[in-house]
């Protein structure tokens, strides 16, 4: 058995893959995170407020993501010790656009930037980055133009601090949401011309592998290309996936095991420190996160399982969760997405209040709260508890602890079981990528 270390390259921090082969295939894998900052640690005896402006530094990709998680959880306190918190309409559609904009942006990055030039390289051979009929300048920017939508209502991007107790700090104005609108509207343009092929309306009708294969546009190419290098049947895993945080596509946090979707429920998450440096024969800073002692999948394609949507039921039907299915989802939910923001900028109602702070001294507080978002990468956990007013312990359960944790090899975790049989460290490489890797987040 030979040894083989991959330095992961074009994810967002730095990873590198051990793999173990045998008899010329890939017979384990060991997912190093090797990078540590101590956030959680941090955070320890300060004022819990603190948090709302610390957490956010986990993360330069998905940093409104950790502000809602850790307001959530602050707010989910408050109410278990008793004061209610009561989040104005307004608050809530403000907080949902920011966050599904940061996942707009960043599943366009990950397409453009991340997966299209490396299905490109692996079908010519040639280690090319960029390529005649790849608009990038383009996505760029309309990547900056879906940042620019988010500010209109944060401030900022990354790194916004618009989010306080019981709203936001934000109180937009008729001007501010007709700028927003104008700019999605644009980026819902670019999206239909050079990404779907088709109107979003049409996009979201979709419900056949053919409709989306009539297209000439990007996601078509794309298909194209995975299907030919084999990628509709490689990178399976479990097969089995979860969404913890409320989301417009489905109605409460679920699990699906293949076709089969039922509750789920955040107290069965255990987190797992074995094979971590917090142990005496650890590799890795990333913990690992199961489910009930199992590992599930986590991110575009949960959700859309466990949403029972129809196209990706379909594509699930005739790959299950290889690589093309999980690559499909996530482009895909960039349509939701913005249809989504889209209705959430005709609710806004300018006149109602942006925020209702409860009237407490937060020094005296002490209780624990639970924060659950779907972030771009998948579910994303805060828990917080505060003696008080100041934070006891503070941990963060993040997307890629779900999907690249590790295992052992007879129960290897969800990336390492679809890495697993692989004969090449190009697509044992690709398939780490289809989980839209984050280190800097998994290992704070």
């Amino acid at each position: 058995m030979k040894i083989t270390k991959e330095i992961i390259q074009k994810i967002e921090g730095e990873a590198t893959l051990e793999l173990e082969w045998k008899e010329g295939k890939i017979a384990f894998a060991k997912i190093k995170f090797l990078n540590f900052r101590g956030i959680e640690n941090i955070l320890k005896k300060r004022p819990f407020l603190d948090a709302i402006a610390i957490t956010p530094r986990v993360c330069g990709i998905c940093s409104t993501s950790h502000t809602l998680a850790s307001i959530s959880a602050i707010e989910d306190g408050y109410k278990n010790a008793g004061y209610a918190i009561e989040i104005p309409r307004k608050a809530q559609h403000i907080r949902e656009i920011v966050l599904n904009a940061e996942k707009i942006q960043n599943h366009i990055k990950w397409f453009y930037f991340n997966i299209y030039p490396e299905l490109i390289a692996i079908d010519s051979g040639k280690n090319v980055y960029a390529f005649e009929d790849f608009t990038w300048q383009n996505a760029q920017k309309i990547i900056t133009k879906t940042m620019q939508m988010a500010a209109i209502f944060c401030g900022q991007w990354p790194h916004a601090s618009f989010c306080i107790i019981g709203g936001v700090t934000t109180d937009p104005l008729k001007e501010d949401l007709q700028e927003a609108s104008m700019r999605l509207e644009e980026i819902i343009t670019f999206c239909e011309q050079e990404i779907f092929g088709v109107s979003l309306e049409e996009f979201l009708e979709n419900d056949t592998n053919m409709q989306i294969m009539a297209s000439s546009a990007m996601l078509k190419r794309a298909i194209e290309l995975l299907h030919k290098n084999n990628f509709d049947s490689l990178g399976k895993s479990y097969d089995r996936f979860i969404a913890f945080g409320e989301s417009f596509l489905y109605a409460s946090p679920s699990k699906c095991t293949g076709t089969i979707v039922a509750n789920a429920d955040v107290k069965f998450v255990r987190e797992d420190l074995r094979h971590t440096f917090f142990q005496p024969d650890g590799y890795t800073y990333s913990k690992s996160a199961v489910y009930k002692e199992k590992f599930y999948e986590t991110g575009p394609l949960a959700r859309l399982m466990v949403a029972k949507n129809p196209l990706i039921k379909d594509f699930h039907r005739r790959y299950k969760d290889a690589t093309l299915t999980r690559i499909v989802a996530r482009v895909s939910e960039i349509a939701h997405l913005l249809q989504r923001v889209r209705e959430l900028l005709q609710k806004i109602d300018i006149k109602e209040s942006s925020c209702n702070f409860p009237k407490i001294k937060y020094q005296s507080i002490t209780t624990q709260g639970t924060g659950v978002i779907e972030a771009a990468r998948g579910s994303l956990i805060h828990t917080i508890d505060i003696q008080n007013g100041l934070i006891s312990k503070y941990d963060i359960i993040t997307p890629t602890v779900w999907n690249l944790g590790n295992g052992t090899p007879k129960e290897p975790s969800v990336a390492q079981n679809a890495i697993i049989g692989m004969d090449s460290v190009t697509n044992a490489d690709f398939i780490f990528k289809s989980f839209d890797v984050c280190s800097v987040c998994t290992t704070q």
